[in-house]
């Protein structure tokens, strides 16, 4: 998320760049947060001040030593290709 601005009661609006999402923050002690904009409410948000921005992230087992066939055999079963190597 990033941040768009500010209005003078201090209530700051975060944007995200990829999908839409709008959302209206006041910061405590009176914490308060409204969603203008839903965008995609599965994303997982996340926002800082000071230029920090993420875009995505890669999740990649490491291969697993020693996995014995009938646990790589288990993981295929369920859609897991753990390390790319055939059950």
């Amino acid at each position: 998320m990033i941040l768009n601005g500010c209005a003078e009661s201090g209530t700051e609006e975060w944007v995200c760049p990829d999908c839409g999402r709008r959302v209206l923050l006041r910061w405590p002690p009176d914490f308060e947060r409204l969603i203008l904009e839903h965008g995609d409410d599965r994303a997982a948000h996340v926002g800082a001040k000071g230029g920090v921005r993420m875009t995505g992230v890669d999740v990649n087992p490491s291969p697993a030593p020693g996995l014995s066939s009938e646990a790589r055999q288990w993981l295929s079963n369920n859609g897991i290709d753990w390390d790319g190597t055939p059950a």
